[in-house]
């Protein structure tokens, strides 16, 4: 490679496609399983390949956690990191009937499954292409996609290992549905829609013939009445307990029940009890063995139990019944109440009884709050969302999904006795809607007459596999990897996904394993706009990483990514993205000064025999750098690590070691041990800023090493040499150098040079230093040479600068 001094710039675009060909082909991130340091496995988050861009908040999150991951390495572990792509389930469904313009309801399962597999290769491609020129030091050796054979054979045996422990069950019942996606959904698939409506007013009537009030936002849930409850203190309602009334408009009857739950004071006092409208309806529903009259459809339209409102959209029935119910209409208040809508589409989720597979969880909360206390969660505050989550939790979580593409369940279903067939581990994985049934027939009554699943599993049944995906856990003849990764040393992802991704790795790996998946958990927030709103192509706030690496550099971009404090969201700030750009600039210059007085010379420790007040300053504080860096990397606070570095950088190594080293390095008259001493001072510390930049601007680093530091370090690329470690013998006490008090004249001096625009290289007459035993004489050369004065004296000084001392400048 070129000279650093023969080169005038630094060109990112070309040497960060040259650097990440490089790492590439000689394999720098590549896990060895055949060496003995110790492993540090992480488990990343597999990002749905349901779109051709990613945006700046994906570039922030994976960046994040990619600083750790660098740091560990240059720590000298044994680095695994996979990557995965989450290719399979409704968001890549969506994506391809938008992509492709079609209705997979109007094309053949195996057409459709073709269009998903062609289109998550094409994205996989654009999200590798992405991730490496972002510098995301990923073993692509260990890439898996959640649909491949291996993960399918995973989640199978994951299936029928929780069916033969009694852990899945196969029941009819009330599901959570989404008429749009026409899919069983869990509880976790769910967000909160607060909404604009009315709280309706309508009288029921009874026996007796007189009238009471429901009120609910619900009316058509009307037709689905089943039960109205009423506390039995409430004096208002008690004589109808046990009696009937009449459903208005629909007219038929149904019983008035107690249930001292009901609170007098919430609506009327007065419940209605449809089949069902929410989790209220299901529990009274089961516990008091009421009739059932479902209203909706799949599609999200009225049945035949609605009467006349058969075939009517849920909106177009609700418009309808309150036109109808005229007189039985009491009043209506305008409130705003949450409803529950699918995070994938955004549309309002219903209850359908219908066949599904669930795993339970319910019953199993003590387990999950353990688990939760045994892991270590960094921020610490985010453990908070898992323990509300597991306090929330009231429904088993629903694994099967009405959809095409994704991993089949390994079931078949006997016609005669009802028997679940399962194929047999070596079998795996099987698709049995495009297989022959298992030729021995019916493990109970031999019968052959065997029909297939046909529903699939939810991906988040994959998905929270990861761990054991990477472990070959589906494989227990190999026991070595299982043991040298399993449980994952870090698990890294997003806040949102705690419900989801974690909690369901959590419950697998406890179920499977008896175990937690992973030692820590590191939590980010989301990349947000500058207004601090969420990145979206709809609000016209999508910012295209890709730009922005070809603008300012993936470094700049990096910079600014380790800008936010772990688990809180970031603002993107373009001029953050500059700073990053300019510590690259100023990095590179700061470079290519060192290394020119660098040049012949030869690393040895017999050249720190002689350091100067400077020398020893700089490096004392190198050593409280260090210290500080390490103590927020290990516990995952990246961008504190990185201010540490960058403040030494910028104000202590830059502005101030550089300037009082330069005389003495231009200066014929300087003593060969001094220049010794300044060179061996300034190779070290300028190796250790870039190594420990290098976890955060991972381009840079590697350029300036390789065109100079490689010739004596010997290693092949920056990002595989051992960080610096804290040298105690480096630490000095202030007090006993008095370097602090040397800053405050250099800084009062430049303040006083700025303040008369003069140059700071103006030679003024003489500066007077009024020091406490008269320590200013062991300064004198550096302080005549860095701030141009004539001469230096001894004094009665003028400004008061610090309890001990004074200066007087005269020009």
């Amino acid at each position: 490679m070129a000279n650093i001094n023969e080169l005038k710039n630094y060109d990112f675009t070309l040497r960060e496609k040259y650097w990440q060909q490089f790492w590439e082909d000689n394999q720098i991130y590549k896990y060895d399983p055949a060496s003995q340091k110790e492993v540090f496995s992480i488990d990343t988050p597999p990002p749905y390949v349901s779109a051709s861009h990613l945006h700046v908040g994906h570039a922030m999150s994976y960046t994040q956690a990619e600083f750790v991951v660098r740091y560990k390495r240059m720590m000298g572990f044994n680095v695994f990191y996979p990557m995965g792509f989450d290719d399979n389930g409704l968001p890549t469904e969506r994506f391809v009937e938008k992509k492709y313009k079609i209705d997979k309801s109007h094309t053949s399962k195996k057409e459709f499954i073709d269009l998903c597999l062609q289109a998550t290769k094409e994205g996989g491609e654009t999200y590798k292409k992405f991730w490496q020129s972002l510098g995301v030091s990923v073993d692509w050796s260990l890439l898996y996609s959640t649909i491949n054979e291996h993960c399918q054979r995973t989640s199978q045996r994951s299936f029928i290992d929780l069916f033969q422990k009694g852990l899945i069950e196969h029941k009819e019942g009330p599901v959570i549905w989404c008429p749009k996606c026409q899919t069983a959904l869990a509880q976790s698939d769910l967000d909160d829609l607060e909404q604009n409506t009315f709280l309706n007013y309508i009288d029921f009537k009874f026996e007796d013939g007189t009238t009471a009030p429901i009120a609910t936002t619900r009316p058509e849930l009307l037709p689905a009445c089943v039960a109205l409850y009423t506390n039995s203190k409430d004096p208002r309602f008690a004589k109808y307990i046990g009696k009937k009334a009449k459903v208005p408009i629909f007219n038929y009857e149904v019983p008035v029940l107690s249930d001292d739950n009901v609170d007098p004071a919430f609506g009327t006092g007065l419940m209605m009890v449809c089949t069902f409208g929410d989790g209220e309806d299901i529990e009274r529903w089961k516990r008091d063995s009421l009739e059932t009259r479902i209203v909706f459809d799949k599609a999200g339209r009225l049945t035949d139990k609605a009467g006349d409102y058969a075939g009517l959209k849920i909106n177009e029935a609700r418009k309808q019944i309150l036109e109808d119910l005229k007189e039985n209409l009491v009043k209506q208040d305008a409130i705003s109440n949450v409803c529950n809508v699918h995070e994938r589409c955004g549309t309002i989720a219903e209850f359908i009884v219908t066949p599904q597979w669930f795993i339970n969880v319910v019953d199993h909360k003590a387990d999950w709050i353990k688990r939760g206390d045994e892991l270590n969660w960094y921020p610490k505050f985010m453990k908070s969302k898992f323990d509300a989550w597991i306090d929330g939790l009231k429904w088993d979580w629903c694994i099967s999904r009405q959809r095409y593409y994704g991993v089949p369940f390994p079931v078949w279903y006997c016609d005669d006795c009802g028997q679940i067939v399962l194929p047999s581990d070596d079998e795996l994985p099987v698709d049995p809607t495009s297989l022959a049934a298992p030729k021995n027939g019916c493990s109970k009554c031999g019968s052959k007459k065997l029909r297939p699943e046909h529903d699939v599993m939810d991906t988040w049944m994959t998905s929270s596999l990861t761990p054991l995906i990477n472990a070959n856990w589906q494989y227990p003849s190999d026991k070595n990897l299982m043991a040298k990764i399993y449980p994952m040393s870090l698990r890294v992802q997003a806040f949102e996904i705690i419900r989801t991704w974690l909690f369901y790795t959590i419950v697998k790996s406890h179920y499977h394993t008896d175990s937690l998946p992973w030692n820590d958990v590191m939590i980010s927030g989301w990349g947000l706009d500058e207004k601090g709103r969420k990145i979206s192509k709809s609000l016209g706030n999508f910012v295209e990483p890709e730009k922005i690496i070809e603008k300012y550099s993936a470094d700049a971009l990096r910079y600014w990514s380790a800008e936010s404090t772990l688990g809180q969201n970031l603002r993107y700030n373009e001029e953050e993205v500059k700073v990053g750009k300019r510590t690259i600039t100023k990095l590179w210059n700061a470079s290519k000064f060192v290394i020119s007085h660098l040049e012949e010379y030869q690393f040895q420790d017999s050249d720190n025999q002689h350091l100067e007040p400077a020398d020893r300053w700089i490096l004392s504080e190198l050593q409280k750098t260090i210290k500080a860096y390490h103590k927020n990397f290990s516990v995952y606070e990246y961008a504190k690590a990185k201010d540490a570095v960058n403040s030494f950088f910028w104000d202590k190594f830059c502005d101030n070691y550089l300037e009082f080293v330069k005389y003495r390095l231009y200066d014929e008259n300087t003593s060969e041990e001094s220049k010794a001493a300044a060179k061996w001072t300034l190779y070290k510390a300028l190796y250790n800023i870039l190594q420990l930049f290098a976890p955060i601007m991972p381009f840079i680093t590697e350029e300036i090493y390789q065109l100079y530091f490689i010739n004596q370090d010997k290693n092949i690329s920056i990002h595989l040499t051992q960080l610096p470690q804290v040298e105690k013998g480096l630490l000095i006490n202030d007090q006993e150098l008095k370097f602090s008090d040397i800053l405050l004249i250099v800084q009062e001096v430049r303040k006083y040079k700025a303040s008369k625009n003069y140059s700071i290289k103006k030679e003024l007459s003489e500066l007077i230093v009024e020091m406490t035993n008269d320590d200013a004489k062991n300064y004198t050369d550096l302080l005549k040479a860095v701030l141009s004065f004539q001469k230096i004296t001894a004094g009665k000084g003028e400004t008061t600068l610090s309890p001990d001392l004074k200066i007087t400048i005269k020009e």
